[in-house]
């Protein structure tokens, strides 16, 4: 029980720092999910003010495709963030099967790219954009997980020791493979590595080492996704390039992307995109039995230093 209030009933996913339960809400009688870290014994004096910091991110964004967090606080030493429960997959699971259907990996990358241009316009990076922090319910494609999220341009931007990094290596901008402070233009890469792994299956870069695949992104030229993913449409070859360059000003921008993205699928499909049906891999599972938040995106935090 937390303040009171909630009342945990089942474990849904444990991280490094945080786990994520199924709860009750005993006042408003609606079930959620809570995100809790232990404050007991932590080195680190800034992890309370770190899930506090979370959960103003998080809250200050309206979007249809962002987790929405009804509340926060500290009960004794548990921090804790309550959002909506949310039924179906994250993308990581689905992408074990195998990439998705050009239709599909527009229609969900379209949504990704219009969450984070709404996050963008209030300040805020996300830092982690990967397929696990993408939960697809029903029709709705989800961002969870601002865990390591900051407000650009603010002294807050990082809460890590010096020479850390923060992030998934498959899914990390060079400038985080060095330690740099993350901006729009971070997200953005992370996104056209994720796109990569929608269309052709698997990230630009991988290895068996995190220093093997941030030395990649720091130095190796990515593969052209044509060579990926044969056939697909020279426009999105094109744009997952332009995501993918090292200098972070020749980005393009998430509202851009997404229209991009957004105007492909509808000239692919011939509907809008944000009606096309759910491919069977995509359905949502039954809200009894499915994670709210993955594992493994419960606190994806990976500390590690390329090398040249």
């Amino acid at each position: 029980m937390l303040a009171d209030r909630y009342e945990l009933d089942r474990r849904l996913g444990r991280g490094g720092m945080a786990e994520v339960w199924r709860g009750l809400d005993l006042v408003l009688a609606r079930r959620v999910a809570v995100k809790t870290v232990s404050l007991a014994g932590s080195a680190d004096p800034t992890l309370g003010e770190r899930v506090h910091r979370e959960a103003i991110a998080t809250a200050a964004l309206e979007h249809p495709d962002i987790v929405t967090v009804h509340d926060a606080g500290v009960d004794g030493d548990i921090a804790y963030i309550v959002m909506e429960r949310l039924k179906g997959q994250d993308l990581a699971a689905v992408l074990r099967e195998g990439s998705l259907p050009l239709q599909e990996a527009l229609r969900v990358a379209g949504r990704v790219a219009g969450a984070l241009a709404a996050a963008h316009a209030s300040g805020i990076v996300h830092r982690d954009v990967k397929p696990a922090n993408i939960l697809v319910d029903g029709d709705r494609v989800m961002v969870v997980d601002f865990g390591i999220a900051a407000f650009e341009y603010q002294a807050v931007t990082s809460l890590a020791a010096p020479g850390t990094t923060q992030g998934t290596a498959e899914y990390m901008a060079p400038e985080q493979a060095r330690a740099e402070p993350a901006t729009r233009a971070t997200d953005m890469y992370s996104f056209g590595c994720l796109l990569t792994a929608l269309v052709a299956g698997r990230p630009p870069f991988t290895g068996e080492r995190p220093e093997s695949v941030l030395h990649q992104h720091v130095y190796v030229q990515p593969p052209r996704l044509t060579q990926l993913s044969p056939g697909i449409p020279v426009e999105l070859d094109r744009l997952v390039d332009d995501l993918l360059a090292k200098d972070p000003d020749d980005r393009p921008a998430a509202d851009d992307v997404a229209e991009v993205l957004t105007a492909l699928a509808e000239r692919l499909d011939g509907t809008p995109a944000g009606t096309a049906p759910m491919t069977e891999a995509l359905a949502a599972v039954d809200s009894a039995d499915a994670p709210t938040v993955a594992p493994d995106a419960v606190d994806a935090v990976t500390e590690a230093h390329p090398q040249p």
